[in-house]
């Protein structure tokens, strides 16, 4: 019986860091078909519906493009920052009993090591997804900051399901 449950905590492991991996390959692969394809289109942006473009925007800062005036220190320094609180993460992931903090933490790894690699690779994180109604515009932001964003729902989730 515990050669079966070593089995299934090894493989429960496994998968744990697929999903990561899959989701950092997601973030990445994007990230990089967009900015050739928009480097092909003379970065011309690109209308996909009435209230969705697809644009090419390196963000040097954190969100919102904020601190984006701290030129190479910033890069490092939130490299190293989202590298490092991604790897605690992964390792919190890999540790939690309960499936909502397991799926907050992958998540939440997935999009700052995506963003860290944007930062180490481009000098900054690129951004590409922009919605709007008319002339109100969110930020642009990519496929690493909906990780991060649904982690932190989870995370939410978590706590309310917790108090109950």
């Amino acid at each position: 019986m515990l050669f079966i449950n070593l089995n299934e905590n090894i493989i429960t492991k496994i998968n744990i860091l697929l999903f990561f991996l899959l989701l950092l390959l997601l973030d990445q692969s994007s990230k990089i078909f967009i900015s050739r394809f928009m480097l092909e289109n003379g970065f011309s942006n690109i209308s996909i519906f009435s209230f969705l473009d697809i644009v090419f925007v390196r963000n040097t800062g954190i969100s919102f493009g904020l601190f984006s005036e701290g030129g190479q220190f910033n890069r490092y320094f939130f490299s190293v920052l989202s590298l490092s609180i991604g790897l605690i993460l992964i390792i919190a992931a890999l540790i939690a009993k309960k499936k909502a903090l397991i799926y907050a933490f992958i998540f939440i790894s997935a999009g700052a090591i995506g963003n860290a690699t944007d930062r180490v690779y481009f000098g900054g994180v690129i951004d590409f997804i922009d919605f709007f109604i008319y002339n109100l515009h969110w930020p642009a932001f990519n496929f690493a900051d909906v990780f991060i964003t649904v982690g932190v729902f989870f995370l939410i989730i978590d706590s309310f399901i917790e108090n109950n």
